[in-house]
Protein backbone atom coordinates (compact mmCIF):
# COMPACT_ATOMS: atom_id res chain seq x y z
CA UNK A 1 0.00 0.00 0.00
CA UNK A 2 1.60 3.01 -1.05
CA UNK A 3 1.60 6.61 1.06
CA UNK A 4 0.53 9.76 -0.56
CA UNK A 5 4.44 11.21 -0.74
CA UNK A 6 5.03 14.93 0.60
CA UNK A 7 7.56 15.52 -2.22
CA UNK A 8 4.03 16.02 -4.31
CA UNK A 9 2.69 18.64 -2.19
CA UNK A 10 2.79 22.42 -3.38
CA UNK A 11 3.58 25.33 -1.03
CA UNK A 12 0.87 28.55 -2.22
CA UNK A 13 2.93 31.50 -1.81
CA UNK A 14 2.68 33.59 1.07
CA UNK A 15 0.56 37.01 1.40
CA UNK A 16 2.27 39.89 1.15
CA UNK A 17 1.65 42.62 3.68
CA UNK A 18 0.40 46.30 2.28
CA UNK A 19 1.94 49.23 3.21
CA UNK A 20 0.71 52.72 4.51
CA UNK A 21 1.15 55.73 2.04
CA UNK A 22 3.19 58.73 2.73
CA UNK A 23 0.18 60.85 3.13
CA UNK A 24 -1.83 58.58 6.04
CA UNK A 25 1.20 58.11 7.71
CA UNK A 26 1.88 61.90 8.42
CA UNK A 27 -1.31 62.91 8.92
CA UNK A 28 -1.30 60.10 11.74
CA UNK A 29 2.01 61.28 12.81
CA UNK A 30 0.80 65.36 13.09
CA UNK A 31 -2.22 63.99 15.41
CA UNK A 32 0.04 61.84 17.30
CA UNK A 33 2.44 65.46 17.95
CA UNK A 34 -0.86 66.68 19.41
CA UNK A 35 -2.15 63.91 21.91
CA UNK A 36 -1.01 63.94 25.94
CA UNK A 37 1.33 61.69 26.45
CA UNK A 38 -1.75 59.47 28.57
CA UNK A 39 -3.33 59.16 24.66
CA UNK A 40 -0.83 57.14 23.25
CA UNK A 41 -3.00 54.18 23.42
CA UNK A 42 -5.49 55.45 21.63
CA UNK A 43 -3.64 56.90 18.85
CA UNK A 44 -2.22 53.58 18.24
CA UNK A 45 -5.88 52.06 18.45
CA UNK A 46 -6.36 54.43 15.67
CA UNK A 47 -3.66 53.31 13.70
CA UNK A 48 -4.96 50.30 13.39
CA UNK A 49 -8.25 51.78 12.52
CA UNK A 50 -7.35 53.58 9.71
CA UNK A 51 -5.65 50.28 8.62
CA UNK A 52 -8.54 48.00 9.24
CA UNK A 53 -10.76 50.39 6.62
CA UNK A 54 -8.51 51.34 4.29
CA UNK A 55 -6.78 48.18 3.78
CA UNK A 56 -8.94 45.90 5.32
CA UNK A 57 -7.95 43.64 7.97
CA UNK A 58 -5.67 40.21 6.60
CA UNK A 59 -7.07 36.84 6.56
CA UNK A 60 -5.34 34.21 8.83
CA UNK A 61 -4.44 31.61 6.23
CA UNK A 62 -5.96 29.08 6.52
CA UNK A 63 -2.88 25.72 7.29
CA UNK A 64 -4.59 23.60 4.75
CA UNK A 65 -4.41 25.56 2.03
CA UNK A 66 -0.33 25.42 2.43
CA UNK A 67 -0.50 21.05 1.94
CA UNK A 68 -1.95 21.14 -1.86
CA UNK A 69 -2.55 23.13 -4.62
CA UNK A 70 -4.37 20.91 -7.47
CA UNK A 71 -4.70 22.04 -11.14
CA UNK A 72 -7.67 23.55 -12.15
CA UNK A 73 -8.40 19.77 -14.41
CA UNK A 74 -7.98 17.93 -11.05
CA UNK A 75 -11.11 15.83 -9.97
CA UNK A 76 -12.68 13.69 -7.01
CA UNK A 77 -14.84 10.96 -7.08
CA UNK A 78 -16.27 8.70 -4.02
CA UNK A 79 -15.51 4.98 -4.77
CA UNK A 80 -18.05 3.08 -3.77
CA UNK A 81 -17.15 -0.94 -3.51
CA UNK A 82 -20.43 -3.67 -3.10
CA UNK A 83 -20.06 -6.36 -0.90
CA UNK A 84 -18.03 -9.45 -0.96
CA UNK A 85 -18.08 -13.00 0.08
CA UNK A 86 -16.40 -12.08 3.82
CA UNK A 87 -18.61 -11.44 6.27
CA UNK A 88 -16.51 -8.03 7.38
CA UNK A 89 -16.46 -7.57 3.33
CA UNK A 90 -20.45 -7.97 3.27
CA UNK A 91 -20.94 -4.50 3.85
CA UNK A 92 -19.08 -2.78 1.30
CA UNK A 93 -16.21 -0.79 1.37
CA UNK A 94 -15.64 3.01 -0.37
CA UNK A 95 -12.84 5.47 -0.41
CA UNK A 96 -12.10 8.98 -1.56
CA UNK A 97 -10.06 9.41 -5.09
CA UNK A 98 -7.96 12.65 -5.70
CA UNK A 99 -7.44 12.59 -9.80
CA UNK A 100 -4.71 15.16 -10.45
CA UNK A 101 -2.60 14.00 -13.95
CA UNK A 102 -0.95 17.60 -13.94
CA UNK A 103 0.37 17.41 -10.31
CA UNK A 104 0.66 13.42 -11.11
CA UNK A 105 -1.08 12.57 -8.18
CA UNK A 106 -3.47 9.32 -8.46
CA UNK A 107 -4.27 8.21 -5.05
CA UNK A 108 -7.55 6.60 -3.18
CA UNK A 109 -7.88 7.52 0.44
CA UNK A 110 -9.98 4.73 2.59
CA UNK A 111 -10.51 4.14 5.73
CA UNK A 112 -11.62 0.90 7.65
CA UNK A 113 -8.08 -1.00 7.31
CA UNK A 114 -7.57 -3.48 10.15
CA UNK A 115 -5.08 -6.10 10.90
CA UNK A 116 -6.07 -9.78 12.52
CA UNK A 117 -1.80 -9.84 13.30
CA UNK A 118 -1.85 -6.41 15.13
CA UNK A 119 -0.97 -6.36 19.21
CA UNK A 120 -4.22 -7.32 21.31
CA UNK A 121 -6.85 -7.04 18.30
CA UNK A 122 -8.92 -10.17 19.57
CA UNK A 123 -9.33 -9.27 22.89
CA UNK A 124 -10.12 -5.54 22.00
CA UNK A 125 -12.42 -6.74 19.78
CA UNK A 126 -14.13 -8.64 22.32
CA UNK A 127 -14.19 -5.96 24.49
CA UNK A 128 -15.63 -3.40 21.47
CA UNK A 129 -12.19 -1.29 21.50
CA UNK A 130 -10.96 -1.26 18.12
CA UNK A 131 -8.55 0.68 16.28
CA UNK A 132 -8.53 0.55 12.55
CA UNK A 133 -6.75 2.96 10.14
CA UNK A 134 -6.82 5.01 7.24
CA UNK A 135 -4.67 4.54 4.04
CA UNK A 136 -3.65 5.66 0.62
CA UNK A 137 -2.95 3.68 -2.39
CA UNK A 138 -2.26 3.93 -5.87
CA UNK A 139 -5.96 4.30 -7.86
CA UNK A 140 -4.76 1.52 -10.18
CA UNK A 141 -3.80 -0.78 -7.35
CA UNK A 142 -7.08 -0.13 -5.89
CA UNK A 143 -9.11 -0.88 -8.90
CA UNK A 144 -6.96 -3.69 -9.70
CA UNK A 145 -7.77 -5.19 -6.08
CA UNK A 146 -11.40 -4.83 -6.36
CA UNK A 147 -11.66 -6.12 -10.37
CA UNK A 148 -10.08 -9.45 -9.03
CA UNK A 149 -12.26 -9.59 -6.15
CA UNK A 150 -15.23 -9.62 -8.90
CA UNK A 151 -16.82 -7.15 -6.62
CA UNK A 152 -18.62 -4.04 -7.99
CA UNK A 153 -16.93 -0.87 -8.27
CA UNK A 154 -18.98 2.54 -9.14
CA UNK A 155 -17.42 6.01 -8.72
CA UNK A 156 -19.17 9.23 -8.48
CA UNK A 157 -17.67 12.72 -9.76
CA UNK A 158 -17.89 14.84 -6.36
CA UNK A 159 -19.09 18.82 -7.54
CA UNK A 160 -16.46 20.59 -5.88
CA UNK A 161 -14.80 24.12 -6.36
CA UNK A 162 -11.60 24.24 -6.67
CA UNK A 163 -10.47 25.22 -2.95
CA UNK A 164 -13.12 22.31 -1.86
CA UNK A 165 -11.10 20.07 -3.83
CA UNK A 166 -7.90 21.58 -2.22
CA UNK A 167 -9.30 21.71 1.37
CA UNK A 168 -10.55 18.08 0.75
CA UNK A 169 -6.91 16.86 -0.07
CA UNK A 170 -5.77 18.78 2.38
CA UNK A 171 -7.73 16.79 5.00
CA UNK A 172 -7.00 13.67 3.82
CA UNK A 173 -3.44 13.64 3.23
CA UNK A 174 -2.95 15.49 6.98
CA UNK A 175 -5.46 12.50 8.44
CA UNK A 176 -3.09 9.99 6.39
CA UNK A 177 0.17 10.96 8.48
CA UNK A 178 1.67 9.53 11.37
CA UNK A 179 0.04 10.31 15.05
CA UNK A 180 -3.57 10.89 12.83
CA UNK A 181 -4.20 7.19 11.07
CA UNK A 182 -5.49 5.27 13.64
CA UNK A 183 -9.18 5.74 15.30
CA UNK A 184 -11.23 4.13 17.49
CA UNK A 185 -13.67 1.92 15.31
CA UNK A 186 -17.59 1.46 16.08
CA UNK A 187 -19.62 -0.79 13.14
CA UNK A 188 -22.50 2.03 12.83
CA UNK A 189 -21.07 4.96 13.91
CA UNK A 190 -17.47 5.34 13.26
CA UNK A 191 -16.43 2.87 10.10
CA UNK A 192 -14.96 3.77 6.31
CA UNK A 193 -18.58 4.79 5.20
CA UNK A 194 -19.17 7.43 8.20
CA UNK A 195 -15.50 8.56 7.64
CA UNK A 196 -15.73 9.47 4.28
CA UNK A 197 -19.24 10.90 5.16
CA UNK A 198 -17.93 13.44 7.29
CA UNK A 199 -14.88 14.63 5.79
CA UNK A 200 -17.04 15.36 2.36
CA UNK A 201 -20.05 17.06 4.95
CA UNK A 202 -16.97 19.29 6.45
CA UNK A 203 -15.54 20.49 3.20
CA UNK A 204 -18.92 21.31 1.97
CA UNK A 205 -19.89 23.21 5.50
CA UNK A 206 -22.41 20.74 6.83
CA UNK A 207 -24.78 20.37 3.60
CA UNK A 208 -24.82 16.94 3.97
CA UNK A 209 -25.75 16.53 7.88
CA UNK A 210 -28.23 19.29 7.52
CA UNK A 211 -30.05 17.33 4.51
CA UNK A 212 -30.27 14.41 6.06
CA UNK A 213 -30.15 14.66 9.98
CA UNK A 214 -33.40 14.24 11.41
CA UNK A 215 -35.18 12.53 8.26
CA UNK A 216 -36.33 8.95 9.22
CA UNK A 217 -35.43 6.27 6.65
CA UNK A 218 -37.67 3.98 7.30
CA UNK A 219 -34.97 1.46 8.42
CA UNK A 220 -32.53 0.23 11.39
CA UNK A 221 -29.50 -0.68 12.11
CA UNK A 222 -30.77 -4.56 12.54
CA UNK A 223 -32.73 -4.74 9.45
CA UNK A 224 -29.99 -2.83 7.43
CA UNK A 225 -27.46 -6.12 9.39
CA UNK A 226 -29.97 -8.49 8.15
CA UNK A 227 -30.04 -7.43 4.51
CA UNK A 228 -26.63 -7.76 4.32
CA UNK A 229 -25.39 -10.77 6.40
CA UNK A 230 -28.83 -12.89 5.08
CA UNK A 231 -26.13 -15.17 2.68
CA UNK A 232 -24.26 -15.92 5.76
CA UNK A 233 -26.98 -17.95 7.92
CA UNK A 234 -24.07 -18.41 10.84
CA UNK A 235 -22.79 -14.91 10.85
CA UNK A 236 -26.69 -14.01 10.47
CA UNK A 237 -27.58 -15.87 13.53
CA UNK A 238 -25.26 -14.50 15.89
CA UNK A 239 -24.99 -11.21 15.11
CA UNK A 240 -29.46 -11.12 15.17
CA UNK A 241 -28.98 -12.78 19.08
CA UNK A 242 -25.88 -10.50 20.25
CA UNK A 243 -27.71 -7.34 18.59
CA UNK A 244 -30.05 -5.52 21.41
CA UNK A 245 -32.75 -3.04 21.28
CA UNK A 246 -30.77 -0.11 20.57
CA UNK A 247 -30.13 -1.60 16.97
CA UNK A 248 -34.02 -1.79 16.61
CA UNK A 249 -34.47 2.02 16.53
CA UNK A 250 -35.57 3.61 13.44
CA UNK A 251 -32.02 5.61 12.27
CA UNK A 252 -31.84 9.00 10.17
CA UNK A 253 -30.43 9.07 6.38
CA UNK A 254 -27.68 10.18 8.28
CA UNK A 255 -27.36 7.34 10.08
CA UNK A 256 -28.80 4.97 7.58
CA UNK A 257 -25.18 6.29 5.31
CA UNK A 258 -23.20 3.88 7.58
CA UNK A 259 -22.59 1.35 4.50
CA UNK A 260 -20.91 2.55 1.37
CA UNK A 261 -23.95 1.66 -0.66
CA UNK A 262 -26.76 3.63 1.19
CA UNK A 263 -23.93 6.75 1.17
CA UNK A 264 -24.03 6.69 -2.55
CA UNK A 265 -27.38 6.37 -3.12
CA UNK A 266 -28.24 9.56 -0.73
CA UNK A 267 -25.70 11.64 -1.98
CA UNK A 268 -26.84 11.36 -5.37
CA UNK A 269 -30.10 13.02 -3.97
CA UNK A 270 -28.87 16.17 -2.07
CA UNK A 271 -28.54 19.78 -3.88
CA UNK A 272 -26.43 22.89 -3.13
CA UNK A 273 -28.40 25.75 -2.06
CA UNK A 274 -28.72 26.90 -6.28
CA UNK A 275 -30.36 23.81 -7.14
CA UNK A 276 -27.12 22.28 -8.44
CA UNK A 277 -26.08 18.88 -7.69
CA UNK A 278 -23.38 17.30 -5.32
CA UNK A 279 -23.11 14.22 -7.81
CA UNK A 280 -22.10 15.15 -11.18
CA UNK A 281 -22.25 11.67 -12.22
CA UNK A 282 -22.66 8.03 -11.69
CA UNK A 283 -20.80 5.54 -13.33
CA UNK A 284 -20.44 1.92 -12.84
CA UNK A 285 -16.86 0.76 -13.19
CA UNK A 286 -17.25 -2.89 -12.89
CA UNK A 287 -20.17 -4.57 -12.44
CA UNK A 288 -20.51 -7.60 -9.08
CA UNK A 289 -20.33 -11.48 -10.83
CA UNK A 290 -21.54 -12.29 -7.64
CA UNK A 291 -22.58 -10.84 -4.26
CA UNK A 292 -24.74 -8.57 -5.72
CA UNK A 293 -26.59 -5.94 -2.90
CA UNK A 294 -29.90 -7.74 -1.37
CA UNK A 295 -32.63 -4.90 -1.28
CA UNK A 296 -34.80 -7.10 0.82
CA UNK A 297 -34.69 -8.42 4.49
CA UNK A 298 -35.14 -12.53 4.14
CA UNK A 299 -36.23 -13.35 7.65
CA UNK A 300 -35.37 -16.99 8.82
CA UNK A 301 -38.05 -17.35 11.15
CA UNK A 302 -40.29 -19.69 8.88
CA UNK A 303 -37.00 -21.79 8.95
CA UNK A 304 -35.79 -21.66 12.24
CA UNK A 305 -39.60 -22.68 13.48
CA UNK A 306 -39.79 -25.79 11.69
CA UNK A 307 -36.48 -26.77 13.53
CA UNK A 308 -37.21 -25.78 16.99
CA UNK A 309 -40.82 -27.43 16.81
CA UNK A 310 -38.95 -30.98 15.72
CA UNK A 311 -36.70 -30.75 18.94
CA UNK A 312 -40.12 -29.82 20.59
CA UNK A 313 -41.80 -32.65 19.46
CA UNK A 314 -38.45 -35.35 19.94
CA UNK A 315 -38.24 -34.32 23.66
CA UNK A 316 -41.74 -34.47 24.47
CA UNK A 317 -42.02 -37.96 23.03
CA UNK A 318 -38.82 -39.28 24.64
CA UNK A 319 -40.38 -38.02 27.75
CA UNK A 320 -43.91 -40.03 26.86
CA UNK A 321 -41.68 -43.30 26.38
CA UNK A 322 -39.23 -42.01 29.49
CA UNK A 323 -42.36 -42.40 31.70
CA UNK A 324 -43.41 -46.21 29.82
CA UNK A 325 -40.24 -47.69 31.58
CA UNK A 326 -37.89 -47.51 28.12
CA UNK A 327 -34.20 -46.50 30.00
CA UNK A 328 -32.69 -45.64 26.27
CA UNK A 329 -35.38 -42.82 25.89
CA UNK A 330 -34.62 -41.65 29.65
CA UNK A 331 -30.77 -41.13 28.90
CA UNK A 332 -31.46 -40.32 25.28
CA UNK A 333 -33.92 -37.11 27.10
CA UNK A 334 -31.61 -36.16 29.78
CA UNK A 335 -28.78 -36.55 26.86
CA UNK A 336 -30.37 -33.89 24.56
CA UNK A 337 -31.73 -31.73 27.84
CA UNK A 338 -28.41 -31.28 28.82
CA UNK A 339 -27.03 -30.51 25.32
CA UNK A 340 -29.73 -27.72 25.03
CA UNK A 341 -29.18 -26.09 28.07
CA UNK A 342 -25.56 -25.76 27.93
CA UNK A 343 -26.09 -24.05 24.75
CA UNK A 344 -28.40 -21.94 26.02
CA UNK A 345 -26.38 -21.04 29.14
CA UNK A 346 -23.65 -20.29 26.83
CA UNK A 347 -25.06 -18.34 24.40
CA UNK A 348 -27.05 -16.43 27.67
CA UNK A 349 -23.55 -15.90 29.41
CA UNK A 350 -21.95 -13.95 26.23
CA UNK A 351 -25.38 -11.85 25.71
CA UNK A 352 -24.86 -10.93 29.41
CA UNK A 353 -21.10 -10.18 29.08
CA UNK A 354 -21.83 -8.03 25.54
CA UNK A 355 -24.36 -5.98 27.79
CA UNK A 356 -22.39 -5.89 31.21
CA UNK A 357 -18.79 -5.76 30.11
CA UNK A 358 -18.28 -4.23 26.39
CA UNK A 359 -18.53 -1.14 24.80
CA UNK A 360 -20.61 -3.19 22.11
CA UNK A 361 -23.67 -0.55 22.84
CA UNK A 362 -25.94 -1.99 20.08
CA UNK A 363 -25.50 -5.56 22.41
CA UNK A 364 -26.95 -3.87 25.32
CA UNK A 365 -30.55 -3.99 26.91
CA UNK A 366 -31.09 -7.74 24.82
CA UNK A 367 -34.16 -8.97 25.64
CA UNK A 368 -32.59 -12.74 23.70
CA UNK A 369 -31.81 -12.95 27.25
CA UNK A 370 -35.12 -14.28 28.65
CA UNK A 371 -34.79 -17.00 25.47
CA UNK A 372 -30.87 -18.00 26.84
CA UNK A 373 -30.86 -18.32 30.36
CA UNK A 374 -26.89 -18.64 32.42
CA UNK A 375 -29.56 -20.25 34.80
CA UNK A 376 -29.20 -23.08 31.95
CA UNK A 377 -25.99 -24.26 32.99
CA UNK A 378 -27.99 -25.59 36.44
CA UNK A 379 -30.40 -27.49 34.31
CA UNK A 380 -27.32 -29.41 32.32
CA UNK A 381 -25.80 -30.59 35.90
CA UNK A 382 -29.37 -31.56 36.68
CA UNK A 383 -29.93 -33.46 33.26
CA UNK A 384 -26.68 -35.09 33.96
CA UNK A 385 -27.91 -36.40 37.53
CA UNK A 386 -31.48 -38.00 35.97
CA UNK A 387 -29.61 -40.04 33.41
CA UNK A 388 -26.93 -41.02 35.87
CA UNK A 389 -30.08 -41.79 38.70
CA UNK A 390 -33.07 -41.65 36.86
CA UNK A 391 -34.54 -38.96 38.92
CA UNK A 392 -34.47 -35.23 39.20
CA UNK A 393 -34.72 -32.81 42.19
CA UNK A 394 -37.17 -31.67 42.98
CA UNK A 395 -35.81 -28.09 42.17
CA UNK A 396 -35.07 -28.80 38.71
CA UNK A 397 -38.43 -29.17 37.84
CA UNK A 398 -38.85 -25.50 39.43
CA UNK A 399 -35.88 -24.59 37.41
CA UNK A 400 -37.31 -25.71 34.15
CA UNK A 401 -40.37 -23.90 34.89
CA UNK A 402 -39.10 -20.61 35.60
CA UNK A 403 -37.09 -21.00 32.41
CA UNK A 404 -39.08 -21.78 30.02
CA UNK A 405 -42.02 -18.97 31.81
CA UNK A 406 -39.14 -16.37 31.20
CA UNK A 407 -39.01 -17.47 27.65
CA UNK A 408 -43.00 -16.77 27.36
CA UNK A 409 -42.42 -13.70 29.00
CA UNK A 410 -39.70 -12.81 26.22
CA UNK A 411 -43.06 -13.61 23.79
CA UNK A 412 -45.61 -11.37 25.76
CA UNK A 413 -43.18 -8.65 25.44
CA UNK A 414 -43.32 -8.68 21.77
CA UNK A 415 -46.39 -7.04 21.94
CA UNK A 416 -46.01 -4.79 24.44
CA UNK A 417 -45.15 -1.27 21.99
CA UNK A 418 -42.46 -0.01 24.49
CA UNK A 419 -40.50 -3.36 24.03
CA UNK A 420 -39.24 -2.40 20.59
CA UNK A 421 -36.33 -5.62 19.95
CA UNK A 422 -36.94 -7.26 16.51
CA UNK A 423 -36.06 -10.59 18.35
CA UNK A 424 -38.86 -13.36 16.68
CA UNK A 425 -36.33 -14.89 15.06
CA UNK A 426 -34.63 -15.51 18.48
CA UNK A 427 -37.62 -16.19 20.13
CA UNK A 428 -39.25 -18.80 17.78
CA UNK A 429 -35.42 -21.17 17.84
CA UNK A 430 -35.79 -20.83 21.58
CA UNK A 431 -39.67 -20.92 23.25
CA UNK A 432 -40.66 -23.78 21.10
CA UNK A 433 -37.73 -26.40 22.52
CA UNK A 434 -38.00 -24.92 26.33
CA UNK A 435 -41.73 -26.09 26.01
CA UNK A 436 -41.28 -29.34 24.44
CA UNK A 437 -38.41 -29.82 26.97
CA UNK A 438 -40.32 -29.14 30.11
CA UNK A 439 -43.17 -31.17 28.85
CA UNK A 440 -41.19 -34.06 28.44
CA UNK A 441 -39.33 -33.99 31.47
CA UNK A 442 -42.35 -33.45 33.46
CA UNK A 443 -44.50 -36.43 31.82
CA UNK A 444 -41.55 -38.45 32.13
CA UNK A 445 -41.14 -37.82 36.48
CA UNK A 446 -45.04 -37.79 37.04
CA UNK A 447 -46.75 -40.27 35.13
CA UNK A 448 -44.69 -43.19 36.59
CA UNK A 449 -43.53 -42.97 40.82
CA UNK A 450 -41.14 -46.18 39.91
CA UNK A 451 -39.22 -43.61 37.34
CA UNK A 452 -39.03 -41.26 40.29
CA UNK A 453 -37.42 -43.28 42.55
CA UNK A 454 -35.50 -46.95 40.95
CA UNK A 455 -36.28 -50.13 42.87
CA UNK A 456 -32.93 -50.99 44.36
Amino acid sequence: MQRSKSDRCLHLPEQRLNILNVSESNKLRSISHRLTQSSVTAALILLFILLGINRGWATPTDPLDNIIKLSPNAKVYLVTVGPGSLVWERFGHNGIWIQDPALGFDMVFHWGLFDFQSENFWPKFLQGYMDYSIGSIDSRQFFQFYAESKRGVQIQELNFSADQKNRLTGLLIKNDTEGQRIYRYNYYLDNCSTRARDILDQVLGGLISNATTGKGSGKSFRSNTQRLLQKIPGAYLGVQLALGAPADREISIWQDMFTPMSLRRHLNKINFSDGSPIVLSDKLVYAASSNKEPTQVTSYLFFYLPISASLALLFASLGYVSAAGKKWARVLLALGGSLWSLISALVGTLLLLIWGFTEHRYGHWNANLLQYNPLSFFSAIFFIMLMVQGQLPKKALLLLKIVTGLSLLGLVFKFIPIFEQGNGEAIALALPVHLGLLWGIYTAQTSLPPLARPSK
